[in-house]
């Protein structure tokens, strides 16, 4: 007798069919195996952020399980416990650490298990010690805390820079720097002028520099050339400098010295009137008398220049005289 599958019959089988088809394709998208056989382990962790539900557990690398479930452990203390699928032929030795880790750069998780070799094996439902790496993001959290701090007192002291630059910089120092920019400007050009005219007195035939030079460079071709005369020169003073070493100057002087307190004391007692020629100089009696002295002398010589027969008598008789008598008496 050939069995009648009904109409109804077969879309239920298909339908079934499509149901396992389905929860099977879902349970391969996410990581699981429905057809392996796996064992539960836990892991409490204070943090979970950025784990989710069939992120990778792995071994160096390697995926042996993935995450279950994560719910609270206690509320209170803010802890969670993530529930650990891992396949049943791997076994946990007793020294293993499940580890949140940072897959990338952009935040995927994962549970890494440091295998240490122990004899002893964890049991399937135990739970497993945890830490939790810190990631290249939450590094770079950290390191970015001082920096954004640096930043903040760096933008602070900036602000205060511009105000300070900003009343440095107002409209009457603008004003002043401009000027001293013209000044400044200004000694440039006088610099180059200066230059230019060094330049000048230096490279130019007439130049004063370059003849001043040429000169010092003629004196100093001269001293070479008499080298010979100097050197005697210089020997002739030094033998002169010997001999009046070894003369008695000292004694010279002292006699010098002596004479001229002498004659400070001459004419001392000249100005003072003592002696004949200090009579003679303070005194002008003499003067006189001798200045009368010479006037009649004076006259005598002009009435014997005139008058010779009065003073000269050549005959043997004194004829003159007789006659010179009686010329006064007649007088």
């Amino acid at each position: 007798m050939k069995l009648k599958v009904t109409r109804e019959a077969k879309i239920g089988i298909f339908a079934t069919l499509i149901l396992f088809g389905m929860f099977w394709g879902i349970n391969f998208l996410k990581g699981k195996n429905i057809f392996s056989k796996n064992d539960e382990y836990y892991a409490i962790f204070s943090s979970v952020d950025g784990l989710k539900n069939t992120n990778d557990v792995l071994i160096n690398g390697f995926k042996v399980g993935l995450v279950k479930n994560i719910e609270f452990n206690d509320i209170r203390s803010g802890q969670f416990k993530v529930t650990l699928l891992i396949g049943k032929k791997y076994q946990i030795p007793k020294r293993t650490i499940a580890k949140l880790i940072s897959t990338n750069v952009m935040g995927g998780k994962a549970i890494k298990l440091e295998v240490s070799a122990d004899s002893a094996y964890f049991q399937p439902g135990d739970t497993l010690p945890s830490s939790i790496e810190t990631g290249l993001i939450d590094q770079l959290g950290h390191q970015m805390v001082p920096i954004k701090q640096k930043a903040e007192e760096l933008m602070v002291e900036f602000t205060k820079t511009l105000k300070i630059m900003e009343q440095v910089f107002n409209e009457e120092n603008r004003a002043q720097l401009s000027q001293g920019i013209a000044n400044l400007n200004s000694s440039l050009k006088n610099v180059s002028n200066i230059s230019a005219s060094l330049d000048t007195m230096l490279n130019t035939p007439n130049g004063k520099i370059k003849n001043t030079l040429e000169n010092v460079a003629a004196i100093s071709q001269n001293l070479r050339n008499n080298n010979k005369n100097l050197n005697k020169i210089i020997q002739n003073f030094s033998s002169l400098s010997d001999s009046l070493a070894q003369s008695n100057l000292p004694q010279t002087v002292h006699k010098l010295d002596s004479s001229l307190i002498m004659m400070k004391d001459v004419l001392n007692k000249i100005n003072s009137g003592q002696g004949t020629l200090g009579m003679l100089v303070n005194n002008d009696t003499l003067y006189k008398n001798l200045e009368n002295a010479s006037n009649k002398l004076d006259l005598l010589l002009n009435d014997i220049k005139n008058n010779p027969k009065r003073y000269v008598n050549f005959s043997v008789i004194d004829l003159s005289r007789t006659k010179y008598i009686e010329e006064k008496s007649q007088k």
